[in-house]
């Protein structure tokens, strides 16, 4: 049950535009969840990719936030107002979701789906995906899961001409009140392994995917830092843009 780092979810009060510092990201329209009430532009840095998310009509994200398909998803980000900007969520990728959610009912853990999801883009045509959400009693959202409709090698031929091929992402840092439990807990979730931890901090990486997901002891639990590796800087710069933090690494092997 192997899973892959598929997406960060960063919601921006005000999608009209991502004018990122430096240029360092450039996005691209995505589309409308027209179910949900959101929209989207997003930024491949290969299939990794950032998805910058904005509410058209909250109305509407209330109220699917309230049926039983969404009360896990985004949309529940918006069940109280003045909601702040930043990162939000993590997204891991399968192809085989009906298993996940086999493996994921072993546990003490609330799961809704697979939900069957689509969004038009700007030139009509169709994606689709599903979508698996988890919950337990923690303050954080957890990672939820994702299975596309078409393979990597389909959307990577599809997506090639908006990969940023001077950046790749690194990993995620996380913020969490217990790292011991979180990390016992992601490691039997979705197959995360340990691979460096003290008191203060834990390294979970995947199996077959290079992205680290670093848990960092805070009581306030949150998705904080995108760390990315870039072929064009000298000197590592860590950039807050619209309440979140992006580390840029220099990597002078990349070309």
């Amino acid at each position: 049950m192997p899973l892959y780092f598929d997406h960060i979810i960063h919601y921006v009060n005000g999608i009209a535009s991502i004018d990122f510092p430096n240029h360092h990201i450039k996005s691209i329209q995505g589309g409308k969840h027209t179910e949900l009430g959101t929209y989207n532009q997003l930024s491949y840095i290969d299939l990794h990719y950032i998805e910058w998310i904005d509410v058209f009509d909250q109305p509407l994200a209330q109220s699917y936030a309230q049926t039983e398909e969404g009360r896990l998803s985004f949309a529940n980000t918006f069940k109280v107002r003045n909601v702040c900007e930043g990162f939000k969520r993590i997204c891991l990728r399968t192809n085989d979701i009906h298993k996940v959610k086999e493996h994921l009912m072993q546990f003490e853990l609330d799961v809704v789906g697979p939900i069957e999801m689509s969004r038009t883009k700007p030139d009509g045509t169709v994606i689709n995906w599903q979508l698996l959400y988890l919950d337990d009693d923690s303050d954080l959202d957890l990672p939820f899961i994702i299975q596309w409709g078409e393979s990597d090698e389909e959307r990577k031929s599809a997506l090639k001409a908006y990969f940023h091929h001077d950046l790749s992402i690194e990993g995620v840092t996380v913020q969490v009140k217990n790292i011991k439990k979180t990390s016992e807990n992601w490691q039997s979730w979705y197959g995360l392994v340990v691979f460096e931890e003290d008191e203060q901090y834990v390294n979970l990486g995947f199996t077959d995917d290079n992205v680290v997901i670093t848990l960092e002891k805070n009581n306030d639990e949150q998705y904080t830092t995108l760390s990315l590796n870039s072929a064009h800087i000298k000197k590592e710069t860590r950039t807050f843009y619209k309440g979140a933090y992006y580390l840029f690494k220099p990597n002078l092997h990349k070309h």
